[in-house]
């Protein structure tokens, strides 16, 4: 079974787990690029109810973000715990009793296929999770913003 594999069956037991509990999904809101990329001067001509309406779905998005950012850490942890799990057998064969972990952990994921394909998984993980880190609050700022705007029309 390739990691990809390995990595659909861990996702779709937390799908599963998901609708059992009845969790709702968080679907992206279609029109928040639109929000998002409002011009100061079409913002101020928005009145009252086009304020608060453009926040709840600011925050309809910073939930969805966050929701997805929770996916990328639990594929972030899964994809590390599994690499640990494949090469801690072998991680004594290579390097000398003061080689650094680093040195061992990579020679040992070099020569697993598995490891290999997980580390690749993990890396792309990575790079998600620093993109949409601290992305929401960011959204939730702008959403009160709108609030705030929308209490002094």
């Amino acid at each position: 079974m390739s990691g990809e594999e390995k990595l659909n069956e861990f996702l779709e037991a937390i799908d599963g787990w998901l609708n059992c509990k009845h969790l709702a999904r968080v679907n992206a809101p279609d029109d928040v690029g639109e929000i998002i990329n409002a011009r100061p001067e079409d913002i101020n001509t928005w009145n009252s109810e086009k304020c608060n309406t453009s926040a709840y779905r600011l925050y309809a998005y910073a939930e969805y973000i966050e929701c997805e950012l929770a996916k990328e850490k639990n594929i972030l942890h899964w994809s590390d715990s599994s690499i640990w799990f494949i090469i801690s057998p072998k991680l004594s064969q290579y390097g000398g009793q003061y080689s650094k972990w680093q040195e061992k952990y990579f020679a040992a994921v070099e020569e697993n296929p598995l490891s290999k394909q997980i580390l690749v998984i993990k890396n792309h993980a990575e790079a998600r999770v620093r993109l949409l880190e601290g992305k929401s609050l960011r959204i939730i700022k702008m959403a009160e913003t709108l609030n705030n705007l929308a209490r002094r029309k």
